[in-house]
């Protein structure tokens, strides 16, 4: 099978046991427009990065068996669901590893107790707003605080299920822990009655932004007292601190290159949501029961624009973070917390969640995981690894 020069020598041995058990659903650099259509599968043109191969299994027990020759051939792989994930190297790699993409695991039913299974291949788009934070999460906490119980194949090759019940310690890890336990094949999700929702989209003169940011922090401050209202870096509520983030943004953005956009996103997240989280089993995530702002920072520019510009709105995305920070510092209203499903590569997210979160993810690694394969031979992710 041909590989090209950068492929590691245990990675060509991988590749060449993988191919008789996966046959066309390995695909190499010399199946030329499959190869294109899986190098460009993310959703981020930062990961359109050339991997030495893509293994594309259909079942459960085909993922561990190519699990087990990764672990044997001590290769280095990405985890790839969906590949949302922008940060080049997560879901993404070069050519000295593999991915193992589960975008095949596409199971979806609902049980008679109302229990919805689906597989890990599956979109939220396709199930609806049940994703990192809902439409209401006031209600029904984070995605995660959602999920009755996880199906994982461990780096052993067990297949276990995580739940309030069984492997108790290893579900609340998995509640935001990432990709350092096992692969999730499948969730057990939650689900509740129908809700009416409604919603409207207004636009308004950025003038007045000190108006529309008061507005917005007298929402959050209202859903302390109701529940059901919701809006589509973490940080208290502050009137004072949006007036200042927008000023900043309009001086950062006045710097870009034509065609390189920045844009960031107020996402609120109230007291009762963090206690909806809490009764339903709690997660690994250590948030504050405050009411508190999920800051979003995205820059967003052609692939094609040049070095120049990707450096440009690389530096845009983390100036704003420290800027933003460094406001709420010193006005008094910073959280540690950082939202995993946001976050850029260079952020401590486990660390955020509190040293003693960070002892129990260890302590439920070290059970499930003894070798440390997700630790040594993951090519990148928020991993426990590289958490100080």
């Amino acid at each position: 099978m041909p590989t090209t020069a950068t492929t590691k020598p245990n990675t060509k041995v991988a590749l060449t046991h993988l191919s008789p058990l996966l046959q066309d659903r390995l695909i190499t650099p010399a199946l030329t427009p499959h190869y294109h259509a899986a190098v460009t599968t993310p959703w981020s043109q930062t990961c359109w990065t050339h991997a030495a191969g893509y293994i594309y299994p259909r079942t459960v027990a085909e993922l561990a068996q190519a699990l087990a020759i990764l672990t044997q051939t001590h290769t280095k792989f990405a985890l790839r669901a969906t590949g949302h994930n922008p940060n080049a190297g997560f879901s993404s790699a070069d050519e000295s590893a593999l991915v193992l993409d589960i975008s095949r695991f596409r199971e979806m039913e609902v049980t008679a107790d109302g229990v919805a299974r689906v597989g890990a291949g599956c979109t939220w788009g396709e199930l609806g707003a049940v994703g990192g934070m809902g439409a209401l999460p006031n209600l029904y906490g984070t995605g995660a605080d959602g999920v009755r119980n996880y199906e994982v194949l461990l780096a052993d090759g067990r297949v276990v299920d995580a739940n309030a019940h069984e492997n108790p310690d290893l579900y609340q890890a998995l509640k935001g822990g990432g990709t350092n336990f096992g692969i999730v094949t499948r969730f057990d999700l939650e689900t509740h009655p129908l809700t009416p929702v409604q919603y409207t989209i207004d636009l308004y003169n950025p003038d007045d932004y000190t108006a529309i940011n008061g507005a917005t922090a007298a929402v959050q401050m209202a859903m302390e007292d109701d529940p059901k209202i919701g809006l589509s870096v973490t940080t208290r509520v502050s009137h004072d601190l949006y007036d200042r983030v927008y000023q900043c943004w309009i001086q950062l953005r006045a710097t870009l290159p034509v065609g390189c956009v920045l844009h960031y996103t107020i996402q609120p997240m109230g007291t009762a949501g963090v206690q909806a989280g809490r009764n339903r089993g709690g997660n690994i995530m250590g948030l504050e029961e405050a009411p508190q702002c999920w800051w979003v920072f995205t820059g967003e520019w052609s692939r094609d624009a040049g070095v120049d510009v990707d450096a440009a709105a690389h530096r845009a995305v983390r100036t704003m973070a420290e800027m933003v920070e460094a406001l709420a510092r010193k006005g008094g209203v910073f959280l540690d917390f950082k939202c995993m499903n946001f976050a850029g590569a260079g952020q401590e997210v486990l660390a955020s969640y509190g040293a003693e979160n960070v002892r129990r993810m260890r302590a439920v690694a070290d059970k499930y995981d003894p070798e440390g394969v997700w630790q040594v031979l993951q090519f990148g992710g928020f991993l426990l690894r590289d958490s100080v």
